[in-house]
C-alpha cells in the first residue's frame, strides 16, 4: 500500500505557532510575506526621511536580522528594521558635518558608539544577570518610553493615510481605502478562523487595494481625477515595453564607500558631537529593546531575557545596528511592528521571520 502523504497539521485559531515549517512551505512563505508587509513601511520610511538609499536599507535590515537570529540561537521571533529613535542623531551627524562624506562617516561612528553601549551592557548582564534591569527599568519607566517613540510617529501615519498615489487624488477616498484596510485587519484578527486569523494583514491589504482599484477604474472611465487613487502608469509601461533587467543591476549605495572620503576632515569636536547625539539615544533604544523582549516573552510564555539571555539579544541588536549603519546608513533595532505582528497573529515562529529577512534581502 502506498504511503499516505504527510499533511500540514491543522491548528486552532488563537493557538501560538512556534514552527511555521509544520504548516507547509506555501503557508510559511505567505506568513513571511505578511511579516514583511508589517515591517516594510516603517523600515523604508527612515531612509526616505533621511535621504538614504531604500534598497540598501532593506538589504541590510534583512542581513542584520539573520545575524541577530544567529547570535540569539534562533530563539527570538523578532525582525530588525530601521530605528526611528536615531532619526535626530542621524540629523545631527549631517548638521555638524561640512561635507556629505563626513556626514556619512558620522553615521558609522554614531552606530559604533551606540553598539558599544549595547556591548558594555551585554557584558554586564552576562556576569551580573538581569534582575538589576527590572529595578533600573521597571514597567512604569519602560512603558512610557516606548509609548513616546510610537506616539511621536502617529502624525506620519495620519499624514500617509490622506495621500493617494496620483496627483489630484481625493483625500476622502484615500482615507476610505485606509479605513477599509484597518477595519478588515481588525475583524480578521479578532473574529477570523484558522488561516484567516493567521494572515489578517495580507487580507486587509488586499481589501484596501481592491477598494482603491474600484475607485481608480471608475475614475479612469469617467475622467474624474479625484477618484484615481492608484497610479497604474508604471505597470502599463512595463506591460507595453517589457522589463529591461539591466536597469535593476547596480552597485548598492553603501555608506562606507562615501564615508571613507570624509576621514581626512574629521576632528575631535565632530566626534564629540556624534557621541553626544548617539550615546544617550542608545540608552533609550535599550529600554525599547527590553520592552520588546518582555512583550515577546509574555506572548510565547518563555522568558527571553533568561534564555537565550538579554546579553545575546543586546549583542545581536548591537551588531545588527552597526552592520546597518556601515552599509546602509540606518541603525537597526528590534521592531515593535514585528512584535505586534507576532501578538496579533500568534505566529511566533522564528523561521517565519527568517523567511521575511530573506525576502527583504
Amino acid at each position: 500500500m502506498a504511503e499516505e502523504k504527510t499533511k500540514a497539521p491543522a491548528f486552532e485559531a488563537g493557538e501560538a505557532i512556534y514552527d511555521a515549517t509544520k504548516l507547509g512551505t506555501p503557508r510559511m512563505v505567505i506568513l513571511g510575506l505578511q511579516h514583511m508587509f508589517a515591517m516594510f513601511g516603517a523600515t523604508v520610511l527612515v531612509p526616505l526621511i533621511t535621504g538614504l538609499d531604500v534598497s540598501t536599507t532593506l538589504l541590510f535590515a534583512g542581513l542584520g536580522t539573520l545575524l541577530f537570529h544567529f547570535i540569539t540561537k534562533m530563539k527570538v521571533p523578532a525582525f530588525l528594521g530601521s530605528s526611528f529613535a536615531f532619526l535626530g542623531s542621524m540629523g545631527a551627524a549631517f548638521a555638524g558635518a561640512s561635507t556629505v562624506a563626513l556626514g556619512y562617516l558620522g553615521l558609522i561612528l554614531g552606530a559604533a558608539f551606540a553598539g558599544l553601549v549595547y556591548v558594555i551592557i551585554a557584558v554586564v548582564v552576562k556576569f551580573v544577570g538581569v534582575k538589576w534591569i527590572n529595578k533600573l527599568m521597571p514597567p512604569v519607566v519602560i512603558g512610557p518610553t516606548v509609548a513616546i517613540i510610537g506616539l511621536s510617529l502617529a502624525g506620519n501615519a495620519v499624514g500617509d493615510l490622506q495621500k493617494s498615489n496620483v496627483e489630484g487624488g481625493n483625500t476622502l477616498i484615500a482615507i476610505i481605502c485606509g479605513l477599509v484596510t484597518l477595519i478588515t485587519v481588525t475583524l480578521c484578527s479578532t473574529y477570523g478562523k484558522k488561516m484567516t486569523k493567521l494572515i489578517p494583514f495580507i487580507i486587509g491589504i488586499l481589501a484596501g487595494y481592491v477598494v482603491a482599484t474600484i475607485f481608480t477604474v471608475i475614475g479612469n472611465a469617467t475622467g474624474n481625477d479625484a477618484l484615481k487613487i492608484i497610479n497604474f502608469a508604471p505597470i502599463t509601461a512595463l506591460w507595453a515595453n517589457g522589463v529591461d533587467f539591466g536597469t535593476f543591476v547596480s552597485v548598492p549605495e553603501f555608506t562606507f564607500l562615501t564615508a571613507i572620503k570624509g576621514v581626512k576632515e574629521i576632528d575631535g569636536a565632530y566626534i564629540g558631537t556624534i557621541a553626544a547625539a548617539y550615546i544617550p539615544v542608545a540608552f533609550v533604544v535599550f529600554a525599547e529593546h527590553v520592552a520588546d523582549h518582555k512583550n515577546i516573552s509574555s506572548i510565547i510564555e518563555r522568558d527571553l531575557l533568561e534564555k537565550p539571555g538579554l546579553h545575546r539579544t543586546l549583542l545581536g541588536d548591537g551588531v545588527g545596528s552597526m552592520v546597518g549603519a556601515i552599509f546602509g546608513g540606518c541603525p537597526n533595532t528590534t521592531y515593535g511592528d514585528s512584535v505586534a505582528c507576532v501578538a496579533i497573529t500568534r505566529n511566533a515562529s522564528v523561521v517565519t521571520i527568517t523567511t521575511t529577512a530573506i525576502m527583504a534581502i
